[in-house]
């Protein structure tokens, strides 16, 4: 293999790949990049078996040829030379690399010890705006499951139907649900996929209404985005989820419009009341137009009082102020709604108008 490239451009495509490297596994050679030079192109990638991604550059390719190093060194090393034409030869198992007067060498692993990225053909597929779906997914993820008692809770179900994409998350005191429209799909379907890996394709993709291709095949997630591929191995299908729709409530007695804003901030400062206790308990006293927050521990006690709209029966319940403040803080509407059913059953926050995210909480004598 001999080929030259510039470096800033192969650092950028490091850096990329090299967060679906392994950390701290049994198998070194999933530390590893494999690189391949061939037509002009030098292609990246790295796995973990959860996590693929495949990145292509621009190369000048004299003699095509595969290489196999440790990923993280590799990437610390180019990103202090980004600015230089780099010129790379393997002889054996070393992989030489020149750079203006200076050199440099890399010990080569055994290439076909490498997993093979999985080829999806005529799988399904949904298309959607890369900026609406990088925020499905932040959204959602707040209420992803953090512990592997129930291994399934740690993904995100996404669904297809109706010309909506839907993302669904829950860990049994919470559930988000976050959809988007879709621009075209060719199935109806569901699957589960790793948070992790979600959250670690959406930070590739670009903040701004171009389209992506999300398809499904053979136990796999893949997303085509120009020189780059990003493919994840599937948790489960829908049947193997949760029956969420189960759990939403449909009968509320109280409702609340509340600013976002004004609400987050107060219920930021009453965390900093209950920093020392296990659960941040918050109480909600609903009174006529007005909301009073209540928080008290042994550092002290807090009441904010907050202005609100309201609809229905006065209300007195006590929350995980965690749990509100995770999905406030992800929201960006200026005004949400917050519907109660009673103090024994959950509330969710909803939109003023429209069903783009809805977020169940339950009270804490739930928990």
């Amino acid at each position: 293999m001999k080929f030259s490239c510039q470096g800033l451009e192969l650092a950028d495509a490091v850096l990329k790949v090299v967060k679906a490297a392994a950390v701290r596994t049994t198998n070194p050679i999933l530390e590893c990049v494999k690189m391949v030079a061939e037509d002009d192109r030098l292609t990246l990638t790295c796995t973990d078996l959860e996590l693929t991604i495949t990145k292509s550059i621009n190369a000048d390719v004299k003699v095509s040829g595969v290489a196999v190093i440790p990923a993280k060194f590799f990437a610390d090393f180019v990103s202090k030379i980004s600015g230089e034409q780099l010129e790379f030869n393997l002889h054996g198992k070393t992989l030489d690399v020149v750079y203006g007067d200076n050199s440099a060498f890399f010990q080569c692993q055994d290439a076909t010890e490498f997993p093979e990225p999985k080829t999806l053909e005529q799988p399904e597929y949904v298309e959607i705006a890369s900026e609406a779906f990088k925020d499905l997914v932040t959204k959602s993820s707040v209420a992803v499951a953090q512990d592997d008692s129930r291994p399934m809770l740690r993904g995100i179900l996404l669904e297809v139907s109706s010309g909506q994409l839907r993302g669904v998350a829950l860990d049994g005191v919470r559930l988000a649900l976050v959809q988007k429209s879709t621009l075209s799909q060719s199935a109806e379907f569901g699957l589960v996929v790793s948070a992790r890996c979600l959250l670690e394709i959406v930070r590739l993709l670009p903040d701004n209404d171009e389209t992506i291709r999300i398809c499904t095949q053979k136990n796999h997630l893949q997303i085509n985005l120009g020189n780059t591929q990003l493919m994840t191995r599937l948790m489960g299908m829908q049947s193997d989820y949760v029956s969420y729709r189960q759990i939403l409530p449909k009968d509320f007695t109280t409702t609340i419009n509340v600013n976002r804003k004004h609400i987050l901030d107060a219920m930021e400062r009453a965390g900093l009341f209950s920093r020392v206790d296990r659960n941040f308990v918050v109480k909600f006293d609903i009174t006529g137009r007005e909301m009073v927050i209540n928080s008290e521990s042994e550092l002290g006690n807090l009441t904010e009082h907050l202005q609100i709209t309201h609809n229905g029966a006065d209300l007195a319940i006590e929350f995980n102020g965690k749990l509100y403040n995770d999905a406030l803080r992800v929201i960006t509407d200026e005004f949400v709604q917050i519907r109660f059913g009673s103090a024994v059953h959950p509330c969710v926050i909803v939109p003023q108008e429209g069903d783009d995210y809805l977020y169940l909480i339950l009270p804490m004598h739930k928990i």
